[in-house]
């Protein structure tokens, strides 16, 4: 198992050995694609390595942090596919003062259909960061989804629910609702609240066609997953020049 540091980290960006994978987002109703979730993906010594990894070690360095997701975001956007809305995951913790607030805001405005995916970290102390986080793209009128609602040991961010134009449904529901139907009755609730608010919802984790069959009686909007690999489309730093 490798262990990662942050040296390890600044070499894989020394390098350009980071990319990044645009995942489609589809329409239930004709399975047309609406846009893409622009995913991170790195490689040290030649081996693909979990984005989770490198962004917790980074959540120890939080200087660090913003630096190179300000890298990863540009790289995202200068190669995004064309004509489509792009979703960017993008973490409270990179926008703590106002040069880093300032940067985002002159880089999300400079883009035309973009949505912000507010990653919700499950700690208390993150609660104040969401909302001032929330708080300056509401002014700037930079639209933002809510990522993993009902992912498991989350906390439920009202007012989050309330004001994104997005719910994304987290992938736990369809395993619920495999080993208790029932459940399906909970998230067909959350898809009529958000569509009575003008909002659309987007069902992950779509990977076979029994769960495009249950994201059709859900009701949602849109669905994302693996059912749509072929649509995937991953670019590296290193081979864009």
């Amino acid at each position: 198992m490798l262990h990662l540091t942050k040296n390890d980290i600044s070499i894989i960006m020394a390098s350009s050995s980071y990319g990044v994978c645009y995942e489609p987002i589809v329409s239930v109703i004709d399975l047309k694609i609406i846009g893409y979730e622009a995913l991170s993906r790195f490689k040290y010594k030649n081996t693909l390595i979990p984005p989770d990894k490198v962004f917790k070690l980074l959540h120890n360095d939080l200087e660090m942090f913003f630096f190179i997701e300000s890298i990863m975001k540009k790289f995202q956007l200068k190669n995004r596919p064309d004509n489509k809305t792009l979703f960017l995951n993008l973490d409270p913790d990179v926008s703590l003062d106002d040069n880093q607030i300032d940067f985002w805001i002159n880089l999300l405005k400079s883009q035309e259909n973009i949505v912000v995916e507010i990653i919700e970290n499950s700690d208390e102390e993150s609660v104040e960061d969401i909302k001032n986080f929330m708080g300056w793209m509401d002014i700037n009128d930079i639209e933002y989804a809510y990522d993993d609602f009902g992912k498991p040991n989350s906390i439920f961010f009202k007012s989050l629910l309330e004001t994104a134009l997005y719910v994304k449904l987290d992938i736990s529901f369809l395993r619920t609702i495999k080993i208790d139907y029932n459940y399906i009755e909970l998230l067909k609730g959350v898809v009529n609240y958000a569509s009575k608010k003008s909002k659309y919802t987007i069902l992950e984790g779509v990977e076979n066609q029994e769960d495009l069959e249950i994201a059709k009686i859900i009701g949602v909007d849109y669905i994302q997953g693996y059912l749509f690999k072929d649509k995937f489309t991953t670019v590296w730093r290193n081979d864009d020049n």
